[in-house]
């Protein structure tokens, strides 16, 4: 499917704007993965994204993991817009209850024999709780699953529960009550710090990448060919919203500091 005729179905729908769709999108066509794996949907428009790629390829799967709630939480359920773009053949939905690490223990465990687990993933996408014992998990969970050659992608690079706590008044991070974090704990970005601390220095990957400040990836080879190659993509978009908003911060001062001191003259 191409991406001018999946985008409009799936625009204005959180949280995944056209332009990282088209990301997602050209991703796909780019690097041609067989076997995708996605932990986190919500509503499932990365997912389609991911799924119109692979239509367009006429090849590849993917398959996405939540959690039961996400059934109720979420309107429309990714099962709507997979019906809605026609590409449900693409697309397996997994739920389970707590985390998407255990649906990654029953694949290691399906994948194992005589002790060793055989990788059968491309590409994984991570974009779920944003929390370093989560995410830290899974990442090791994904390198076992994760051919060599693959790619590992994750969103959010910088989201911190403050920062989520002050722009929408949520209170739990990974299920735990902010209140309860530490203080840097609850103020770093625990993407950020798993890229860094376990991606970027697993002997493993190379190629680093990093786009608007959001997403962040990583190439998958043997150890034995490492290399430290980063790269930081900003694209124009990304550089005029960010322009954007330096200058309503800036109007917003002045209207402040223009403002009449009580009492004043």
């Amino acid at each position: 499917m191409k991406f001018d005729k999946i985008a409009p179905l799936l625009d204005g729908i959180p949280y995944t704007s056209p332009h990282k769709g088209r990301v997602f999108y050209d991703f796909v066509m780019d690097t041609r993965p067989e076997q995708c794996l996605e932990l986190g949907f919500a509503h499932g428009v990365s997912s389609c994204y991911i799924a119109a790629a692979l239509h367009e390829l006429g090849r590849g799967h993917l398959t996405t993991v939540d959690l039961l709630g996400s059934k109720e939480w979420f309107d429309p359920t990714i099962e709507t817009l997979l019906a809605r773009t026609g590409l449900a053949s693409y697309v397996t939905v997994a739920r389970e209850n707590t985390s998407y690490t255990w649906f990654l223990k029953k694949k290691i465990e399906q994948q194992t024999a005589d002790h060793v687990c055989a990788p059968c993933y491309d590409f994984c996408f991570i974009d779920g709780c944003k929390n370093w014992t989560h995410d830290g998990a899974a990442f090791f969970m994904v390198d076992k699953l994760l051919r060599p050659g693959g790619w590992i992608m994750f969103d959010d690079l910088l989201w911190t529960s403050a920062q989520e706590e002050a722009r929408s008044g949520l209170k739990t991070a990974a299920g735990v009550p902010t209140d309860q974090l530490a203080e840097d704990e609850y103020r770093e970005a625990h993407v950020e710090a798993i890229f860094r601390l376990l991606v970027m220095q697993h002997p493993s990957y190379s190629r680093f990448k990093v786009l608007d400040e959001i997403l962040a990836l990583a190439h998958k080879t043997s150890g034995d060919t490492k290399q430290i190659q980063f790269d930081s993509m900003v694209s124009l978009k990304y550089k005029l919203v960010t322009l954007m908003k330096k200058l309503a911060g800036r109007t917003r001062k002045q209207r402040f500091s223009q403002r009449p001191s009580p009492g004043g003259a």
